[in-house]
């Protein structure tokens, strides 16, 4: 028993490092101040879901962790996306470069607590059997997600994180 538990342990440490390493490249990304950088960073969530999927040997799906989101998290999530973006494409075309910086702090800050919202809720998913989560459940991560993204945004940059490579099919 006690070999499963740190087994499990170490698991979601690991899991915890491709969140991290995930999260830091989309927090970079959304920091970009050109127009359509969003789709890098989907792309890169997408990626996330797939290693951690491998990690805990489960298939877990896109629409489960969306799902999971519910569709408040969801809409908001691509509300701000969209936002960010228009943003950017405004301030390139009007001429207000000065405006990109805050656009890219703003975009920086969002794209890397979605990723990390989006990978804590993939172990959720992955330890629930591929299960999606409850609105409650949801809920409770999401807000935990926002208490300690700061911290934990800080505890990966003191890493040394490594590209997780190619995800292993489930």
């Amino acid at each position: 028993m006690e070999q499963t538990l740190v087994g499990k342990q170490d698991q979601i440490e690991n899991a915890k490092n491709i969140i991290g390493w995930y999260t830091l490249v989309a927090t970079a990304t959304g920091a970009v101040p050109v127009p359509a950088s969003s789709v890098a960073i989907v792309a890169n969530n997408g990626f996330l879901i797939a290693h951690i999927s491998s990690l805990f040997s489960k298939d877990i799906e896109w629409e489960h962790v969306i799902g999971s989101m519910g569709v408040a998290g969801t809409l908001n999530m691509a509300g701000r996306a969209v936002f960010v973006e228009a943003g950017k494409a405004l301030a390139w075309g009007t001429g207000f470069v000065w405006a990109l910086a805050g656009l890219s702090a703003v975009g920086a800050a969002t794209a890397g607590l979605q990723t990390y919202i989006i990978g804590l809720i993939t172990i959720e998913i992955a330890q629930k059997q591929g299960k999606p989560l409850t609105s409650g459940e949801a809920k409770d991560l999401i807000s935990y997600a926002k208490k300690t993204y700061k911290d934990f945004l800080g505890e990966m940059k003191g890493k040394d994180l490594e590209d997780p490579g190619e995800p292993v099919n489930v």
